[in-house]
């Protein structure tokens, strides 16, 4: 059983689409006396969906026909669903929740980032910079408070066998956040990070020009133990996405962009070479 309230709710969500079938959603609504959209909601997996309460959930399944077992363990995938994760008391937006919850939960992660350094690779020093230099008018509290939710995510990453392979643009690197010393430090723990047997950690050089993800902007593909997600973000919102046809397509964009990457090898000379010489700034 899973311990995620964000994966139990998407669990939930997917399971109870599948046991409609082909059943109208009306018929269902009808049946046990809701609305078309509560039954619509309930299937809908991530921010935009709803939990049903345990008597509704009960009514629904055994319309379904599930047996007294099945319904019970449904029941249980719900009060998990309805359980609260550590992010949840961080006053973060919902979006960026779904988006923990189900990182905390992933066994690979395989990301690309065309302008930063990924958020479970970045020191506490550039987290900081990056955040005041796009939240001008936040206050220390809400900066401090959005550091901890990252160093928390790393830590519960670090902690966690999850396999890392992250494709970064050489923008990221060359984009000197907080300063050369700063981002000195930064790239030498990137360094320490890729040397690290679950992480596999690339460079996508500017002479690689007209690549696959030029259009895409970042994305993360979360691999889950009985669930694959793609999390994208438009205007600072995250999208969230479990089809098929767009997961394959992410899929081959990232395999196009580590074909065209700096091997990691070569990734880690660059990223040592480039340190040395902000440091000499």
């Amino acid at each position: 059983m899973t311990t995620s309230p964000t994966v139990a709710q998407w669990q939930l969500a997917t399971d109870l689409r599948k046991l409609r079938e082909d059943r109208k959603l009306g018929e269902v609504a009808k049946a046990i006396k809701v609305n078309i959209s509560t039954v619509s909601r309930w299937e809908t997996p991530g921010v935009e969906g709803v939990i049903p309460g345990p008597g509704s959930l009960e009514r629904l399944l055994e319309f379904y026909g599930l047996s007294p077992e099945a319904i019970e363990r449904f029941l249980h995938v719900r009060k998990e669903a309805r359980s609260s994760g550590w992010w949840q008391s961080s006053g973060i937006a919902e979006d960026y929740g779904t988006y923990i919850g189900l990182e905390s939960a992933a066994r690979r992660i395989r990301t690309f980032e065309p302008v930063l350094i990924p958020g479970l690779m970045q020191t506490e020093g550039y987290v900081r910079a990056l955040f005041k230099g796009t939240m001008p008018s936040a206050t220390t509290d809400v900066v401090d408070a959005a550091v901890e939710v990252r160093m928390n995510r790393q830590s519960v990453w670090q902690s966690s066998s999850a396999h890392m392979w992250a494709i970064v643009s050489e923008a990221a690197i060359r984009t000197t956040v907080g300063g050369p010393k700063l981002m000195a430090e930064q790239l030498r723990h990137l360094v320490q990070t890729a040397e690290q047997p679950n992480v596999t950690f690339q460079v996508l050089p500017f002479e690689a020009g007209a690549h696959a993800a030029l259009e895409i902007g970042a994305f993360t593909l979360l691999t889950l133990d009985a669930l694959e997600v793609l999390m994208t973000i438009t205007d600072n919102t995250s999208l969230f996405w479990d089809d098929q046809t767009v997961l394959n397509r992410h899929t081959e964009v990232f395999e196009r962009l580590l074909a065209d990457a700096w091997r990691p090898a070569q990734t880690i000379e660059f990223l040592s070479r480039t340190s040395e010489t902000l440091e000499k700034e």
